[in-house]
Order: structure tokens, then C-alpha cells, then sequence
């Protein structure tokens, strides 16, 4: 499962033209009218909490189509309570109350001080990955390498709220700056803080796995118990969540044979997660719907 990626204008409307209980569980929980929001122009536009929780609306009519089972799930930052979902540990209500919680929260902690910045970067090379948050020292308190795509594909956190001034030094490492957006994620000072996140698992009921659950962190599975899940969700939003892990981690799984991919038709996740699986297992990418325009 993926994390937070854009959905594009017809996948909005696909997902908003079906009032099914998905949907309506989703409006409910998470405080929205889906009559009010605007497809035009994708997720760009959407509150975070908006976004995530119709992506989540998207991936469980998507795997609800489906007459495969699966032994492993895993997913990148958003992906992990829908990876949670689909292994039967926590239920589609509690996936859309953690999402209400963590992004209102967010929100609003990021509104009162600003915890930072989440840069998606492509420097000219993957050594060169590795070391621009040793290089990026000199310039910021805490630099912090937040996702690990492969590759070189990766986003780095910083404290700093000035998203020119880093612009132009990352430009210096001749670095490509795909994406900005202001606030942390992934890292130590990520908003809401340790103490707010613990708050908000604290009352979570975790079930028993129907299935594995593997960490973006660790590429471990996840010990089957509410304590393990509740610190695999602290440890992902505070520290790097890394594709090739997961990726290692689902095709380390006994008798698995295949890892698909659910979500958007396009993103770089799509390719990186093919690359990541070429010799090694078979795949899919399953796309969720987007209406085409007459």
C-alpha cells in the first residue's frame, strides 16, 4: 500500500460518483461532505484528511474486486493503516478514525509552529543519496532522510521552514527538487509529536493478523500483538520508511511468490516498486479506477 500519493482528477471522481458505505464510513468519521469536494484539478487541493481518507475509499473498493488472498501486507507511511486494514487488525472504522486523528492533529500542530520541511528529491546519483543528509549538516539542525524509494529516489525532512533557502542549497548539490511541502514527516520532529501520537494510539483496539504484517522501517514482520503494532506506527512516522525493505520484507514471507501493488495508476512508486521486484517475484500494479471522460 502506498502512502500519500495524488490522485488525479478522474480517480476522484470515480471514487466520489459511489455513495456505497465506504464512502459514507469515510464522510462520517472523517468530517466531510463528499458533495462538497472539488474533483477538478486531483488531490492537490484537499486537505490532508480529505485525501488519505478517500485514497483508503479507493484501495478497499480496489482490493474488494479482487478474489485473491494475500499471506503479507505492507505499506509506506498512509499505507500502513491500510495495510493494518486488509490484515484484519484493526477495522475499517478505526482506519478512518486514525486517519481523522492524525491529520487534524497535524494540522493543527503545524498551524501553531511549524515542525518544517518534507522535500521529494532526485540527486544525480543513489551514492550521492546517502550522503546529502551528512552533506545538508552545514546548513540545517536535523537533516533527516525520510523515505527511501531506490534508487536515489528519496525525501528528506529539515527543520528549516524557509523552502527557497533549501532549494537553492540542495540546487548547489545539484540535486533535482521534485516536490515541497510545508511540514516535516518521517523524522524526530514530525507534528503531532511522541506524546500526541502515543495519545492517539492508546485507545486503538488491535486484533489478531490474518495475515503478515511487514514494517516499512525494519523490513521485519511485525510481532503479532496490539504493543508491536502500536510501536511499528510510532517508529514510521518518526523515522525513515524505506521501500526496498518493505519490498525485501514481503518476499521474504513464506510461499510468497508475488508482491502487487494497490493505488494510483501513476506515480514514481509504480516504477520503483517494478524495479524493485524485476527477477525476483511476479507482480501487478492494481490501479484504482478513474473515470474517463466523454
Amino acid at each position: 500500500m502506498p502512502g500519500l500519493l495524488p490522485l488525479t482528477e478522474a480517480e476522484l471522481k470515480a471514487t466520489l460518483c459511489v455513495s456505497d458505505e465506504h464512502l459514507q464510513r469515510a464522510a462520517r468519521v472523517c468530517h466531510f461532505d463528499p458533495a462538497e469536494v472539488d474533483p477538478a484539478g486531483g488531490s492537490t487541493g484537499l486537505l490532508s484528511t480529505v485525501h488519505e481518507a478517500l485514497l483508503a475509499v479507493s484501495l478497499i473498493r480496489r482490493l474488494a474486486d479482487e478474489p485473491a488472498s494475500w499471506r503479507a501486507y505492507g505499506g509506506l507511511s498512509a499505507g500502513c493503516l491500510t495495510a493494518l486494514l486488509f490484515a484484519g487488525v484493526i477495522t475499517e472504522e478505526t482506519c478512518f478514525q486514525l486517519i481523522w486523528e492524525t491529520n487534524t492533529r497535524q494540522i493543527a500542530a503545524n498551524e501553531a509552529r511549524r515542525s518544517g520541511t518534507f522535500l521529494a528529491v532526485l540527486p544525480s546519483s543513489e551514492g550521492d543519496a546517502y550522503r546529502l543528509v551528512d552533506a545538508l549538516r552545514a546548513f540545517d539542525a536535523q537533516p533527516w532522510l525520510s523515505v527511501d524509494l531506490g534508487a536515489g529516489v528519496i525525501a528528506i525532512s529539515v527543520t528549516s521552514t524557509d523552502g527557497d533557502a533549501m532549494r537553492q542549497v540542495l540546487g548547489r548539490f545539484g540535486v533535482a527538487v521534485l516536490d515541497v511541502f510545508e511540514r516535516a514527516e518521517h523524522c524526530p520532529y514530525a507534528a503531532p509529536g511522541k506524546s500526541a501520537f502515543e495519545d492517539i494510539l492508546a485507545g486503538v483496539e488491535f486484533r489478531p493478523a490474518t495475515a503478515a504484517v511487514i514494517s516499512p522501517c525494519t523490513g521485519k514482520r511485525v510481532g503479532d500483538s496490539p504493543e508491536a503494532y502500536r510501536y511499528m506506527l510510532m517508529e514510521q512516522w518518526f523515522d525513515t520508511a524505506s521501500l526496498p525493505l518493505l519490498v525485501d520484507g514481503l518476499c521474504a514471507v513464506d510461499q510468497v511468490t508475488a508482491v502487487d501493488l494497490v493505488g494510483p495508476a501513476k506515480s514514481v512508486v509504480v516504477t520503483r516498486v517494478r524495479d524493485l521486484l524485476n527477477g525476483r517475484a511476479d507482480h501487478r500494479h492494481l490501479a484504482v479506477p478513474g473515470l474517463v471522460a466523454n
